[in-house]
Formats: structure tokens, C-alpha cells, sequence
């Protein structure tokens, strides 16, 4: 959901007349952060699929890091009041994750519907640690990933409101810099001049 969130917001951005170019002065403290988190939570996901054992065993302590180090990333960039609505979205995950063990409940008809039948029986056979099924002991169960888009959508999925926070958050980011002049390379040169006279 990430990806296409990025994908429409760059689109819609320049159906604005914003400019793709202000993205690259786009200054933001400790990036790193983000793309660490990111490469885990894909690594997760990825390997977790293929069987890795090392990713299985440790799924849960790197899905919880993985969200360390976005939130410590987002406090920093706080000043982005867009980062705001992404705070809301992983406090959100986070709270489910906390009530119900550190897992996350998903939707077995979901993922079933979307096309995701091996995740579905591997979530059913509890070998992945970082999912569990969504049943009437789950807490929080509206906030669970239970949106579930399935196909002829390109990219099918199932989602939480958490999940749509953060995305929602990414696009209005997006938007504001592509929009904002402020963040043009001028291509002045300006100089300290300081007369004598």
C-alpha cells in the first residue's frame, strides 16, 4: 500500500502542477532510519515466505525493531506536521500488535480472497511470528488488518486502518513538497558584502 500511496501521490502532485524536482531538496534528518525499517519489514515478509528459518525465529524482534526505528525516524522529522497523520497510523499498529502479543490478527478470508492462500495456511500453522488469525478473541479487532483488496487490483492485499493512516500520511507528504515552492533551487548565488565606504 506504501508503494501505490507514493506512485499516486507523485501523479496527483503533478496533475497539480507541483514539481517531482523538489523532492530531491527535501532535507530529512537520518534517513537511514526509514530505509533500515523498510528493508526489514520487506526482508520479513520476503524471506519469511521462502522459509527462512533465521527470519522465522526472529520475526517477531525484527518486525518490533522495524517500528523503533520509524518512530525514533518520525520524532526527529516531527516538524513535518504530515508525519503527524504516519504516527497516528503506526501507534495504531502498535497498540494492536501490544494487545494481542506482539502479533498482529489478520483476516484468513482476506488473505485467501486477495490471493495469498500459502500465507493464509502458513499464519493458520502459526509459523510466522509476527501474524496470528483474526478470531472473536482478537483485540481491537476493527483495527486488525481486515481491509482486504483483492484482484483484478494490480497489487492485491489486506490492510489495516493503521496501515491506511500511514499511507494517507506518505500521500498529503508527498503533496506539500511537490506543491511548496519554497523547496525550488533558486540558482542565485548570493554573496556577504560588507562596504567600507
Amino acid at each position: 500500500m506504501l508503494i501505490e500511496s507514493l506512485v499516486i501521490s507523485i501523479i496527483v502532485g503533478m496533475l497539480r502542477g507541483g514539481k517531482f524536482s523538489r523532492l530531491s531538496n527535501l532535507s530529512v534528518k537520518k534517513l537511514w532510519l526509514f530505509v533500515l525499517a523498510l528493508i526489514i519489514q520487506w526482508g520479513i515478509v520476503l524471506f519469511g515466505l521462502n522459509g527462512n528459518e533465521f527470519v522465522l525465529k526472529y520475526a517477531l524482534e525484527l518486525n518490533i525493531l522495524s517500528y523503533i526505528l520509524m518512530f525514533i525516524g518520525f520524532i526527529i522529522n516531527i516538524r513535518q506536521r504530515t508525519f503527524i497523520v504516519v504516527l497516528i497510523g503506526m501507534l495504531l499498529n502498535i497498540l494492536v500488535m501490544f494487545a494481542n502479543g506482539w502479533r498482529t490478527p489478520i483476516s484468513i478470508d482476506g488473505l485467501r480472497l486477495a490471493g495469498y492462500s500459502e500465507l493464509a495456511e502458513l499464519t493458520l500453522s502459526g509459523k510466522l511470528a509476527f501474524y496470528v488469525p483474526l478470531d472473536t478473541t482478537s483485540k481491537y479487532g476493527f483495527l486488525c488488518k481486515i481491509i482486504t483488496v483483492p484482484p483484478p487490483y494490480f497489487f492485491p492485499q489486506v490492510f489495516s486502518i493503521g496501515d491506511a493512516f500511514i499511507s494517507l500520511g506518505l500521500f498529503l507528504f508527498i503533496q506539500n513538497i511537490m506543491i511548496d515552492e519554497s523547496y525550488d533551487k533558486t540558482g542565485v548565488v548570493r554573496f556577504n558584502y560588507k562596504s567600507r565606504i
